[in-house]
């Protein structure tokens, strides 16, 4: 693949390729949007990256930017001679920490070879075949304090028939289903490329910018999430979406609560018969919230989909606005059809005479019609 086909075949979304040879701070290569980290569980490790985790990466980055390497070092390689550049401009973007790896000059000619070159293929040919692995170290004491403050009695019977009683640790994450400890962050250290990174489980780059996108959107139009997404991929502003959200619930009489306030409530009806009943038919939780979004993009595409949830509209409106796209689309593809047929029918042949190329006395020219009717015939 040549240079120039390898910057069409990187642009994504926007004017900016995500891999480009030639360019980066030292005109040696960079790859945009690289996912140094993801929130979620660190594979292998037991342990739970949060928003607060992600955040931290970001704010411990150097103003040099951050190391990374080719795979980690080992007991016998301290890393010498796998530098690959460093990453700049980190920032959190849905549950992922990007940033932009600029390539250094030596990446390209080391003890193993042209490791930055190998990178870049890799990221073209099979970006899901690696990704980075973040090394930092660990603050303990942030750990247990966040560990100590969410601590909940258990009550249970142990083998012997005895009721035990004790304290455990339960996650605030309600996607941290077996509850791991959250990681906190002292020192961050580098980010290495590695064939099965623990908190990267997706490789390089995003791969579903618009799901993370609308989990944002209708995460903030919900009220589920306070920070209005800064960017998004649906031309929807989150403050609009927020107010067609909530006119979308009145409508139906609906409330959002989540599973655990459901649970509480339900707990809090058992202790108290005068608590407020759990309520049954109004009750719309984010996993039904979700699930209904989902409804709309896996019908109408992510674009359309999100951005007619987001104002309210129902299933069938949306219905009746695909298909009246789609035949638009039809009529378009039709209309610009005939335009084409009528441009190759008013097409001229050219001239009868011939059109001499060599002026001469033994010059024979022949016209493009006469040369086409002798191609027709043969």
């Amino acid at each position: 693949m040549g240079e120039a086909s390898r910057e069409r075949y990187n642009r994504a979304e926007g004017s900016d390729p995500k891999i480009s040879r030639r360019g980066g701070l030292h005109k040696m290569g960079v790859m945009r949007g690289v996912s140094l980290v993801t929130a979620g569980e660190a594979l292998g490790h037991h342990q739970w990256l949060d928003t607060t985790t992600l955040e931290q990466v970001v704010a411990l980055a150097d103003s040099k930017g951050v190391k990374v390497r080719f795979t980690h070092p080992g007991m016998c390689d301290d890393g010498l001679g796998r530098l690959l550049g460093r990453a700049h401009d980190l920032r959190v973007e849905g549950g992922r920490v990007l940033g932009d790896l600029h390539f250094s000059k030596s990446a390209h000619d080391t003890p193993d070879g042209n490791l930055a070159k190998y990178v870049m293929d890799l990221a073209e040919e099979d970006p899901e075949a690696a990704g980075l692995s973040i090394v930092f170290y660990h603050d303990r004491e942030a750990e247990d304090e966040f560990t100590a403050d969410h601590l909940e009695e258990v009550e249970y019977e142990d083998h012997h028939g005895r009721t035990v009683k004790e304290m455990r640790f339960k996650s605030p994450d309600p996607n941290n289903e077996n509850n791991y400890p959250h990681v906190r962050l002292k020192e961050l250290t580098a980010a290495d490329i590695v064939d099965e990174p623990a908190a990267n489980p997706e490789g390089l780059f995003d791969r579903s910018p618009f799901a993370r996108q609308a989990d944002d959107l209708l995460s903030y139009a919900a009220g589920i999430s306070d920070k209005k997404p800064e960017v998004s991929a649906f031309n929807v502003d989150g403050d609009k979406a927020l107010q067609f959200f909530n006119r979308w619930l009145s409508s139906r009489g609906l409330t959002l609560l989540s599973n655990d306030e459901v649970a509480a409530m339900a707990n809090e009806q058992e202790k108290n018969p005068e608590a407020p009943e759990v309520p049954e038919v109004s009750t719309f939780t984010k996993e039904d919230l979700l699930a209904e979004q989902k409804k709309f993009t896996d019908r109408f595409g992510a674009e359309n989909g999100v951005k007619w949830y987001a104002e309210g509209k129902s299933y069938t409106e949306c219905l009746e606005l695909y298909a009246d796209a789609k035949e638009q689309e039809a009529k378009d593809a039709i209309e610009s059809m005939s335009k084409a047929e009528e441009r190759l029918q008013s097409m001229s042949t050219g001239e009868e005479q011939p059109v001499e190329t060599n002026p001469g006395e033994e010059s024979k020219g022949v016209s493009f019609a006469q040369y086409c009717r002798t191609v027709s015939a043969n």
